[in-house]
């Protein structure tokens, strides 16, 4: 299929009117009697919101301070895309039976948002399946079918006439023409959402199942038609909601509330990071400034763990900087290796600060293969865990940390810095999410940069340092 071109598509469905529906989603968002549960399985899903809580622990005394919280939704890292789709039933089945007990203390009408990959990498049709079957069998009302709208506008990833486009520059490339569809654990054939919703299914969901919301849907119909589109689509599965820009998704979101202000039901959508965005009415908040993050001025530390081509692209554009000392640990000594290495890494990323470089840690760049999946999520486990231990072993508190790449940036979260809980700031770069460590945490009150492995151009870690430094 050959690529679109972005600026024709703009002219094909010029924007109505910029920023509406905001303030309209907000405010009725705020009279609902309504929390929003988002379930990330990674944890760049942050990538466009900001002041919400983000939870690495769904213990009872964190989902109560959530649901206290005067934020009206927030996030809870499951990290199920780096696990097997047993285990990743497992704990979404153990986080919405969480959510739903502590609830009862409440007594919240629950969006669950099952957030996952705009490049459509994730458990899917698993995730949001599972929190569909753990709501019901609690004896609580669905109503709606399941909202599938993967967007990421922020990182220029489309929906437009049911297929999944990836923007490089102007050209618009379907997903499945890229390094994403040829993932080892998540590949797949179709940037069609109707026909890779039958894949995933393995056929068990056929088109005719599937509901759509097109751009001109959203662009030439009144909220009651929408509202009545909406309707139509119950008995449907999933429902295909597309998208070029904040308008549609806004558009959308205000018609969904409304039409769920009148049920008395829970619902189920699964999405990218720009709808969370759109169903919350948030304002936007321009990109952190180094000033705004900074606390310290010591060294920072770079931590880059994923293999896609982007990120060997902006890492090789970032060792390029005299100001940074690039550190390679080899991945298969990682797996077998005594365990000296670890040692040699910290005395290196000591002496880079020492002389006021910043130490940018990056696994060796050349893909391993696996016979099977399994052995494949132990490996990235392993190498995973090897950077926590050197988080963990550090001889000095960083200014901030970057990590790159969602796996990683999840054990280093939970494992290297032990946050349970955190506010998110906002974003350094687009679709770069900042959060800061709590006075709890073992670096206090640090800023931790969450770099996904799929944003941004060959400058943008660059860009990221530049702005640190």
């Amino acid at each position: 299929m050959p690529p679109l071109s972005y600026s024709e598509i703009l002219k094909k469905y010029p924007l109505p009117e910029k920023d509406a529906f905001r303030e309209p989603v907000f405010s009725l968002l705020n009279k609902l009697n309504t929390r929003i549960v988002v379930l990330d399985d990674d944890p760049t899903g942050i990538q466009t919101v900001h002041g919400c809580l983000l939870l690495t622990n769904w213990n009872d005394e964190n989902l109560a301070l959530a649901f206290n919280d005067s934020v009206r939704f927030f996030y809870i890292l499951t990290n199920t895309r780096s696990l097997n789709p047993e285990v990743a039933k497992e704990i979404i089945k153990d986080v919405v039976h969480s959510v739903i007990r502590i609830n009862q203390r409440y007594q919240y009408r629950l969006i669950f948002i099952s957030r996952s990959d705009s490049t459509l990498r994730g458990h899917f049709p698993l995730e949001p399946d599972t929190i569909r079957d753990t709501i019901l069998e609690k004896n609580l009302t669905l109503t709606l079918p399941v909202f599938f709208a993967p967007a990421l506008l922020e990182a220029g990833r489309y929906t437009i006439d049911n297929i999944q486009y990836l923007s490089d520059k102007d050209n618009l490339i379907p997903v499945a023409e890229t390094e994403f569809a040829d993932d080892h654990v998540f590949g797949y054939s179709s940037s069609n959402l109707l026909d890779y919703v039958a894949e995933k299914s393995e056929n068990k969901v056929s088109k005719n199942q599937v509901g759509t919301i097109s751009i001109t849907d959203l662009r030439k119909s009144s909220i009651d038609e929408l509202i009545d589109m909406i309707r139509e689509w119950k008995n449907k599965k999933y429902v295909i909601i597309n998208a070029l820009d904040y308008y549609d998704l806004r558009k959308f979101a205000l018609s969904f509330l409304k039409l769920f202000s009148f049920m008395n039901s829970f619902s189920v959508l699964r999405t990218s990071s720009s709808l969370p965005k759109a169903l919350t009415g948030i304002q936007d908040r321009p990109l952190l400034s180094g000033k705004d993050i900074i606390r310290n001025r010591v060294s920072g530390l770079f931590i880059v763990g994923s293999h896609v081509k982007k990120t060997s692209v902006q890492l090789k554009t970032l060792l390029k900087n005299p100001k940074v000392r690039g550190l390679e640990i080899d991945v298969n000594e990682i797996l077998t290796g005594t365990g000296m290495m670890l040692h040699k890494i910290i005395q290196k990323i000591n002496e880079a600060s020492d002389r006021n470089l910043t130490p940018v840690v990056y696994t060796s760049r050349k893909e391993l293969r696996f016979k099977n999946t399994s052995d494949k999520l132990t490996a990235g486990k392993k190498i995973s865990m090897f950077l926590v231990k050197i988080i963990k072993n550090l001889q000095y508190v960083p200014s901030y940390i970057v990590s790159k790449g969602g796996i990683t940036s999840h054990d280093i979260l939970t494992e290297g810095l032990k946050i349970q809980y955190a506010r998110v700031m906002g974003q350094i770069l687009a679709g770069v999410p900042v959060i800061i460590t709590g006075d709890q945490n073992e670096f206090p009150n640090m800023p931790f940069i969450i770099f996904p492995g799929n944003v941004g151009d060959e400058n943008s870690l660059k860009e990221v340092f530049e702005k640190l430094e």
